[in-house]
């Protein structure tokens, strides 16, 4: 409402075409004629990103956590500051992916002629910030400094990964006992889906129904363009 109440305001002021907006570049050599879509496209970007890395981010704080049998009590502190972790470099890539599209959009709108290298640069921290976060933390956490204490724990059960469960070495987990949709995977910096519950399913058929919408021509996907 915002956009469309500063769209009537300002549009006999902006020119009549734009520059075609590729990834993170403008192309001026490619010209489009102007419109809220035309206008506003890395706003709307921004606005889809805040809201879908904050969503990810409470999906991957409500994953099944990744303990240690025989110490449950200092594996479950050590998993929840690796989430807490988890959870600032996800909010901290939404602002590095907002702040690129910042860039593209001055671009665009033909305020500042800056380089593609000054919107792809925060994206830098959207990868490397992770990196160095598993670095230190280890899977799951199990890196973490130990509290005075913790050594000690031994709750007599020992901690066993049932291979039962996962599939295709281990990248795909299936356990109709287990309530959990979405765990931490095996192996990296990752999530994945517990393909035996009916919700994971229904997520999967989603997709799969958008592949097939898109194959057959039936639903558009938007055109692919590379960062520069």
């Amino acid at each position: 409402m915002v956009v469309i109440v500063w769209w009537r305001c300002s549009a006999p002021t902006l020119p009549a075409t734009l520059a075609s907006l590729h990834g993170l570049g403008a192309d001026p050599a490619r010209r489009a004629p102007t419109s809220v879509f035309t206008a506003f496209e890395p706003v709307l970007l921004q606005a889809v990103v805040t809201v879908a890395f904050p969503a990810l981010t409470l999906v991957l704080l409500r994953a099944r956590p990744d303990l240690d049998a025989a110490r449950p009590a200092g594996s479950a502190r050590r998993y929840r500051v690796y989430l807490r972790g988890m959870a600032r470099l996800s909010l901290l890539g939404a602002a590095c992916v907002n702040f690129s599209l910042f860039i593209a959009a001055l671009r665009l709108w033909e305020v500042f002629a800056l380089g593609t290298a000054a919107a792809v640069l925060p994206l830098a921290a959207l990868v490397l910030g992770p990196l160095a976060w598993e670095w230190r933390a280890g899977q799951g956490g199990h890196r973490l400094p130990r509290l005075p204490g913790e050594e000690k724990e031994d709750s007599g059960l020992v901690q066993r990964d049932d291979d039962r469960h996962w599939h295709l070495a281990g990248t795909v987990y299936a356990n109709r006992h287990d309530p959990g949709v979405v765990l931490h995977a095996r192996f990296g910096q990752s999530w994945t889906l517990n393909l035996g519950h009916p919700v994971a399913w229904a997520v999967v058929a989603g997709l799969a129904a958008l592949v097939l919408l898109a194959l057959t021509g039936i639903i558009d996907l938007p055109e692919r363009h590379g960062l520069f």
